[in-house]
């Protein structure tokens, strides 16, 4: 599950599948920080890979080198957080 599928409001971190091949069902697991507010918690949620590829295949062919484009936490826009958390997420 990418992260920004995670549910941010009960402070989970991370959700896995488990197989139950005798009823052929698969059950979501959730990992889950236990903690007192239901707001979101910047402290369990480091920078992670961003959904928008770093190069096209067409610059990749040609020896193009570029870092991974990365977002906070769970979140799909940047302009959610701080300023000075956007700096250099991946690096």
């Amino acid at each position: 599950m990418p992260k920004r599928g995670l549910d941010v409001s009960a402070c989970e971190i991370f959700r896995f599948y488990k197989l139950i091949p005798g009823k052929s069902l698969i059950e979501p697991v959730s990992m889950i920080v236990p903690r007192q507010s239901e707001s979101y918690q910047e402290d369990i949620y480091p920078m992670t890979a961003g959904a928008q590829p770093a190069l096209t295949a067409q610059e990749w062919l040609n020896g193009i080198n570029k870092g991974q484009g990365c977002m906070p936490g769970p979140f799909s826009k940047l302009s959610h957080f701080p300023r000075d958390r956007r700096k250099n997420c991946c690096n």
